[in-house]
């Protein structure tokens, strides 16, 4: 029976524990404040993220992507654990330029040996797209049949979420200087959502309770076979794990929690809760 591994990077937000536990390789993207560069969700744990965004006066954090050499590593220690063959997963082309160093690692390997996707997403819907992966692999899946999954799951992924504000977006070049100001002055909360693989805007509103309540409503207009709620820091948490599995139906074992790190944390800010989902069809 051939080993299938999977490879993905840590803007899925996977803790190193969860991914070892489910047989996935991470490759990080690095995060720098200043001088100071770490890499992402590895060396600086997500809680520290957030300790070094918030501290007065410090610098505002740069994410860069891994380079094909990180990737090329990455495969080479699966294919010597005993890999048949690899499936890489990653961030979105359009947000990051990772998927393009995980293509130039492939190359150093047979033709069809490694496979990389890009995932058209970013954070827990490209976790919950891996552990997906992982698991099929884990179960004795061929290479095909975890490519196939991918390229079906990648189209019933997505992410709809919400910020406490619009300074960090601005600050990160997602929107200009005169919109963020706009937003702020009139304490409009935009529900923002990765589609087609880039943020877009899925609607607005005027105060963070209608907000929330559209994204409930978003969120469910199909059903959902899984789902995890993602989160920065200073949101209240419990309240909103109740109103969303409520929305959805989807017991605790289907519906996860997780906080958000430093690659999509660096431009939301803190106080930015979402739901990232897979629907049923």
């Amino acid at each position: 029976m051939a080993k299938i591994a999977i490879v993905t990077d840590t803007s899925s937000d996977l803790l190193p524990a969860q991914a070892e536990e489910a047989g996935i390789r991470l490759v990080p993207l690095t995060v720098s404040f200043g001088d100071e560069t770490f890499d992402a969700g590895t060396e600086l744990s997500n809680e520290a993220f957030y300790e070094r965004l918030t501290a007065p006066g410090a610098p505002f954090p740069k994410t860069a992507a891994p380079n094909p050499a990180a990737f090329e590593s990455a495969y080479r220690e699966a294919f010597d654990a005993g890999a048949d063959g690899v499936v890489c997963v990653t961030i979105s082309e359009r947000l990051s330029a990772t998927y393009g160093s995980a293509v130039q690692g492939a190359k150093a390997f047979d033709d069809g040996t490694v496979e990389v996707f890009d995932s058209m997403t970013t954070t827990f819907s490209l976790a919950l797209m891996a552990t997906g992966a992982a698991e099929m692999a884990a179960s004795g899946a061929t290479q095909a049949e975890v490519a196939a999954y991918i390229r079906d799951v990648r189209l019933r992924s997505g992410i709809f979420f919400v910020v406490d504000t619009l300074e960090y977006l601005q600050k990160g070049g997602r929107i200009g200087r005169a919109s963020a100001l706009l937003g702020t002055a009139l304490s409009i909360k935009p529900i923002l959502r990765v589609e087609d693989g880039a943020v877009s805007t899925a609607d607005r509103r005027r105060t963070a309770a209608k907000a929330r309540a559209r994204l409930l409503d978003l969120v469910t207009e199909r059903p959902l076979e899984r789902a995890t709620l993602v989160h920065t820091t200073g949101v209240d948490l419990d309240t909103l794990r109740d109103d969303v599995a409520t929305a959805t139906g989807l017991d605790t074992d289907h519906l996860t929690v997780g906080l958000t790190g430093p690659v999509a944390g660096t431009h939301v800010g803190p106080g930015m809760y979402g739901v990232s989902f897979i629907t049923t069809a």
